[in-house]
């Protein structure tokens, strides 16, 4: 006997093979699934020691000779991409600064944008530019904010060295763990806005003499140098204003960055400024004239992931440009916002 299923009885059974399909999906067990080709990275989020690759442990071979020139290249910028190296096409950087003014120790020291473990975040999802960015995206973003240069091309011999030997200082950090000492510690917040009088006497008091009286910093003396290079116009002290110093779309020209950075290792080493005078500092500082970095106001295209201290709006809040530049930041931490530099109280 044939049995007809009624147009009733078709319509429950598509509404429940939907819904079991959907449970089976939120279980991650349909067996569509299986059929999905991209592969994904576990993030294991296990934490490992900060562990510096011994020199030693570099190859004597091709592979070793990129990681040890990109090694030259991160400690002496300025010889190989500056702004006065023979080679006019290399000249990527538009200071003679070089990759470790911020990096401490050639990138090996933690808490100060240290490098270990950095390759193998990447690609990452990069809010500054609002979408996902691999390791040699995040070179230039350097090269272009920090050191006011260009692009270098991905396929460039010193390029290559570069990420050879970021890659390099990454061997103990597998992919999908982290260590904690990336990036710079948080800092306390300040309770009031940044005042750039009395930033302007602690740089004269306590900055001064590396940084020069006006920010430009104070240039390698020649004798130093050891190996002959087509530029001997490094720094000893690297500028911190005018025009050779990092341009407005850097992350140090933000209040919050630079404050930590200060707070974790200014003076040099000593660490010796209280919370209160390296805000204040790293106001006077940024309140100084330097490069100006004309596409600033498109950075953060989602102003839900825009940091409370960025200086160009657009914004997502009713708080001045002023109040984000030098803050106080209290108030827009009561409305919800959030800052992943400041300590939790």
């Amino acid at each position: 006997m044939k049995t007809i299923i009624s147009p009733n009885g078709k319509i429950v059974i598509i509404v429940f093979s939907f819904l079991i399909s959907l449970y089976l999906i939120t279980q991650n067990s349909h067996p569509f699934l299986s059929c999905k080709s991209e592969n994904i990275t576990i993030k294991k989020d296990s934490i490992v020691p900060w562990q510096v690759p011994e020199i030693t442990s570099i190859p004597d071979n091709a592979e070793g000779a990129e990681i040890k020139l990109g090694k030259s290249i991160f400690v002496d910028t300025y010889r190989y991409i500056g702004p006065d190296v023979k080679d006019v096409s290399k000249r990527y950087a538009r200071t003679n600064m070089d990759c470790q003014n911020c990096h401490l120790k050639a990138g090996t020291l933690k808490n100060v944008f240290g490098l270990i473990g950095t390759y193998t975040r990447y690609p990452e999802m990069d809010a500054r530019s609002g979408k996902v960015i691999n390791i040699q995206e995040r070179i230039n973003n350097c090269l272009i904010r920090s050191m006011n240069g260009k692009a270098m091309p991905e396929d460039s011999k010193e390029m290559k060295a570069l990420v050879a030997y970021i890659k390099w200082l990454s061997i103990y950090v597998p992919k999908g763990t982290r260590t904690e000492e990336q990036g710079i510690p948080k800092i306390q917040l300040l309770t009031r806005a940044a005042d750039t009088s009395s930033g302007r006497m602690v740089y004269l008091g306590k900055c001064m003499t590396c940084h020069s009286e006006d920010g430009e910093g104070a240039l390698n003396i020649p004798g130093n140098i050891d190996v002959p290079a087509d530029s001997m116009k490094g720094y000893d002290y690297p500028p911190v204003y005018g025009e050779f110093s990092y341009n407005e779309g850097a992350g140090m020209y933000k209040l919050l960055t630079a404050a930590s950075f200060i707070f974790s290792k200014m003076p040099y080493h000593y660490s010796e400024l209280t919370v209160e005078e390296s805000y204040d500092v790293a106001a006077f500082i940024n309140s100084k004239s330097r490069p100006v970095f004309k596409d600033a106001g498109k950075d953060y295209p989602d102003l839900k992931l825009k940091p409370i201290d960025s200086p160009f709006p657009p914004y997502g809040d009713s708080f001045t440009q002023l109040q984000h530049k030098y803050g106080p930041y209290g108030p827009m931490l009561k409305e919800g916002e959030k800052s992943i530099m400041i300590k939790p109280e």
